[in-house]
């Protein structure tokens, strides 16, 4: 994997930009199209929603703009790429045919299910919103500075949110 990551980035033009988002890419697309699709409960468009991130990564630098903490900006832009599509009255009565086509897991006990999904709701509303979304950025590997950097609060906030609750 690392020597096909080092060939895709000497095959690029001697442009630093393009070789700057095409690294970015490589090392984060994988992580940003599952987060993407555990937000959308779904696979289709996410994808798409991962390309937009990119773009925008892309524009910001060409226009000049200095980010800090890439993997955090794109996490960050990501999110709000999302919520804006849920935003959208159309985007709200969307199904997916894939979603509508799961088999039910026959393998786990309903009961089991039953549970897991109550235990889910009781810490779901016991949990502010910025728990939760903190809580769910550290389950996909952030650092806690990442995390401050995406939610807009300190790194210390982010602790506090999480240890909390642990």
């Amino acid at each position: 994997m690392e020597q096909r990551h080092s060939e895709l980035t000497t095959a690029l033009p001697g442009n630093p930009l393009e070789r700057e988002v095409a690294d970015l890419y490589a090392r984060h697309a994988g992580e940003l199209l599952h987060y993407a699709a555990l937000l959308l409960h779904r696979h289709d468009g996410a994808s798409d929603a991962v390309q937009e991130t990119f773009l925008r990564y892309f524009a910001e630098r060409k226009c000049g703009g200095t980010i800090e903490f890439p993997r955090a900006w794109l996490y960050r832009v990501l999110h709000n790429h999302l919520r804006d599509r849920w935003d959208r009255a159309s985007f709200k009565y969307e199904v997916s045919a894939v979603r509508a086509a799961e088999p039910v897991d026959a393998a786990r006990n309903p009961e089991e299910i039953l549970c897991c999904s109550q235990a889910a709701r009781e810490i779901a509303a016991e949990l502010t919103g910025r728990e939760m979304d903190c809580l769910r950025l550290r389950a996909e590997g952030l650092s806690y500075q990442e995390v401050a950097g995406l939610l807009g609060v300190r790194s210390g906030t982010v602790g506090c949110a999480i240890d909390a609750r642990t």
